[in-house]
């Protein structure tokens, strides 16, 4: 194994030949792009968070009176699992939780004892322990067994001194990988999370279809922290939402116009398909074009451009300026005449599907 070296010399170079303008946007898109939303699903994560890591500081050995069994049953509860849908914000949730958190000190840094793996895809379970050890700072270069890479994963933890490993993206796991791979998966996290001599704790993060790769493992699912990030709705989340606007304008040092205000939100969270992450993600858009416009308010105008650039629709497709927004769907791209309307064959055929499900 070899130690991974990045090399940011392009970065550099393309950083240099940015003009002023646009260093100076760059830096305050970084400044907005640091504020985080946090909302009452981040206070419980949280909480589990620090339950499981309240577990993970008890002894490791058995306790008296306690047998081998008893102690792995107890183990199994060290793992916190978020799930939600694509663009909800899981993953920028837990790794903000991991980088602010007097539990987990160094987060990102080397001598971290919390990391975060990217979940390979296509994944395999070599491949998923080829991008821990990747995580931790190494790279395999020679060709090697699924068995013998966790060997060297269980070994690096230990060396390393990790106490928790964040899985990312996990679903790609259970939408890659063959039945058979799937099971050895499952007795794999778990024998990390029982391990006799050095037991680590489990973060899992991904979409909530990932909920049933780990269903057949009963113990896990009942004694595990579980946490479902939904859509947010207008009723319950359009002050959060509004306030959003606001601060990261003031960040970018820009106002907010009466038209980019409370009026707007409904719209704001339709176009970012009422998921957190993406409405948060549209904010930003807005913020750079009306700074890359020379303004100093931010508008609906600022909205409604950042989303046509983006995706290439024409005005009666984009949710910020439609009479009749709701009727858009936002995910469309390259909008520029209507929606095909399926046919009566393909009508009965689709109701045919239904029917029969």
């Amino acid at each position: 194994m070899t130690r991974k070296m990045i090399n940011l010399g392009p970065l550099n170079q393309m950083r240099a030949a940015l003009g002023e303008d646009a260093r100076r946007r760059s830096g305050l898109m970084e400044s907005v792009r640091h504020v985080y939303l946090r909302m009452d699903r981040d206070k419980a994560v949280e909480d589990s968070f620090e339950l499981m890591m309240e577990d993970l500081a008890e002894s490791r050995h058995l306790s008296t009176g306690e047998c081998s069994e008893k102690r792995a049953e107890r183990l199994e509860g060290n793992i916190l699992v978020v799930l939600g849908g694509s663009g909800a914000g899981k993953t920028t949730a837990v790794r903000k939780l991991l980088s602010s958190h007097k539990l987990s000190p160094n987060y990102g840094g080397p001598d971290a004892h919390i990391v975060t793996v990217r979940v390979p895809c296509p994944c395999s379970v070599g491949e998923l322990g080829k991008a821990v050890l990747s995580a931790t700072g190494w790279d395999l270069e020679r060709r090697a067994t699924a068995p013998e890479i966790w060997t060297m994963v269980r070994s690096r933890i230990r060396s390393l001194g990790i106490l928790v490993l964040h899985l990312d993206e996990v679903q790609d796991a259970h939408e890659t990988l063959k039945a058979d791979e799937k099971v050895k998966l499952r007795h794999l996290l778990r024998s990390l999370l029982v391990d006799e001599d050095y037991p680590i704790g489990l973060i899992m993060s991904g979409q909530a279809e990932f909920e049933t790769f780990l269903r057949p493992d009963r113990s896990s699912v009942r004694r595990g922290r579980w946490h479902l990030f939904g859509p947010i709705t207008v009723e319950m989340d359009k002050e959060a939402i509004a306030a959003a606007v606001v601060h990261l304008a003031k960040t970018a040092a820009l106002k907010v116009a009466p038209d980019a205000g409370p009026d707007l939100v409904p719209r704001l969270i339709h176009a970012g398909c009422y998921q957190l992450g993406i409405t948060i993600e549209e904010i930003h858009d807005a913020i750079r074009a009306a700074l890359k416009s020379g303004a100093t308010i931010l508008e609906r105008k600022h909205f409604a451009d950042a989303f046509a650039a983006r995706t290439g629709n024409f005005l009666p497709w984009n949710p910020y300026l439609a009479q009749d927004y709701l009727a858009v769907d936002p995910t469309r791209v390259l909008a520029h005449a209507p929606a095909p309307v399926a046919s009566t064959d393909q009508r009965k055929q689709k109701k045919s599907k239904g029917d029969k499900s």
